[in-house]
Formats: structure tokens, C-alpha cells, sequence
């Protein structure tokens, strides 16, 4: 069966947060990484998230459900009978999204933003510390830099902030589209070096479909806790 995905609720706040506590994987990056188009190329979904050429578009902790083996047939789990809402699946709706591997992808506001307002920062700095830090359900954080450029002193800061406080993390350099084969090795070694890496950043490309299978490998084990 096809994996099925699907936008759940953008959550400015932990209150907002889904409540069935599936599990979760988070990415990281900074503000036009390519987040976005990491998840719609990996899940086969063109258009499940928004893209933008806008760094800072994204505000919020946007979380996608995903059904890794298709969705169970019991009726739509965004409101089945006595079951939940679309933001919450309980009862026989929940037990059959544990039994099918169902997890979100939480997609986080990127960091280096851009045109918003020191304020504004601080605020999305506190969100995100606290769900990184506090949140159950988070089984992995994915990092995403860009294969192109050496990493930035935010990229350094958050990967050291994850270290600090053990999170299970995967760094993943993207965008291999954008770099001539030749040279690639030597921009992960600089990767590899500048984050102190005991090894080199998984490769991946949204228009090549590179490091697809090995990532998508990776987060399946991750999400059944293996």
C-alpha cells in the first residue's frame, strides 16, 4: 500500500500540540533549507507542504500524520464515530494508527529568520526549546543543511545544543542536486568537520530522489524503536 500523509495543525503553542501521542520526528534547519520539500519529495506528496522562496514562512510547528503502510480501513481518522477529532484520534481509530506505524513529521521553524522581529524570535526560540526538550512523543530530530555552503554558525549552534542535551538526531545535508558529484564528498567532509561528526551527513536530493531509501529506512527504524 501507498504511504498516506496528511496535515494535521499548525501549533503556535504547546497547548495546541496533537494529543494522541504518536510518535514524532522533528527537522531542524535554517529558514530555506528545504525542509519542506524534504517531506513532500520523501512521502511521494508534491503538495502535502507549502513550499516558499520567502525565508521565515514558516511560523508555527506544523505536524503531518503519516500512515507508512496506507491507512487502516476504519473510516476517516480525522472524525471517526466516538474516536477523536482530526487533531486527536482516540479509541479503535488510535489503536489502529499504533498497530499500522502511523508517526508525524513536525515540521519547525527554521532558524536564521529572516524579516521578523526580535520579539517574534524569542518566541519561537522558547516554543521550540520546549517541545525539543520536553515533549515525549519526539523520538528523533532530523537536522537538514545544505550540502552547498559550509555550516552556519547556526547550524554549529543547534547541533551542539542537541548534543548538550542527548537528543537521538540525524544531520542531513540536501540539496546534492545543486553540487557536481565530483565535489560532493568534499563538501560533507566539511560538514563532517565543522559539526564534528563521527561521520559523514547523509546525503539527500528532492530532485534526485538520492539518500531517499536510506533516509526513509532510517526513520522507520527510528519510529518503531529500533
Amino acid at each position: 500500500m501507498p504511504v498516506i500523509a496528511e496535515f494535521v495543525l499548525s501549533a503556535a503553542s504547546a497547548s495546541q500540540f496533537p494529543g494522541d501521542h504518536l510518535p514524532e520526528i522533528a527537522l531542524v534547519g535554517r529558514s530555506n533549507v528545504g525542509k519542506s520539500s524534504l517531506i513532500n519529495s520523501l512521502l511521494g506528496m508534491p503538495k502535502l507542504a507549502r513550499t516558499s522562496n520567502t525565508p521565515g514562512r514558516t511560523q508555527t510547528l506544523n505536524f503531518y500524520r503519516i500512515w507508512p503502510n496506507g491507512r487502516p480501513n476504519f473510516g476517516d481518522p480525522k472524525a471517526p464515530a466516538g474516536a477523536g477529532d482530526r487533531f486527536t484520534l482516540r479509541g479503535a481509530a488510535l489503536d489502529a494508527a499504533r498497530s499500522a506505524g502511523a508517526f508525524y513529521f513536525v515540521d519547525m521553524p527554521g532558524y536564521g529568520f529572516a524579516r521578523v522581529s526580535e520579539s517574534q524570535r524569542r518566541a519561537w526560540q522558547k516554543l521550540i526549546e520546549q517541545y525539543l526538550l520536553t515533549r515525549e512523543s519526539l523520538k528523533a530530530v532530523i537536522q537538514i543543511v545544505d550540502l552547498r555552503h559550509p555550516p552556519s554558525k547556526d547550524d554549529v549552534a543547534m547541533w551542539e545544543w542537541l548534543s548538550y542535551h542527548d537528543r537521538n538526531r540525524l544531520c542531513l545535508a540536501t540539496k546534492a542536486d545543486k553540487v557536481p558529484r565530483t565535489q560532493r564528498p568534499a563538501h560533507l567532509r566539511q560538514i563532517a568537520q565543522d559539526l564534528r561528526l563521527p561521520e559523514a551527513p547523509l546525503l539527500y536530493s528532492a530532485e534526485e530522489s538520492t539518500g531517499h531509501d536510506s533516509l526513509w529506512s532510517w526513520v522507520l527504524a527510528t519510529v518503531a524503536g529500533q
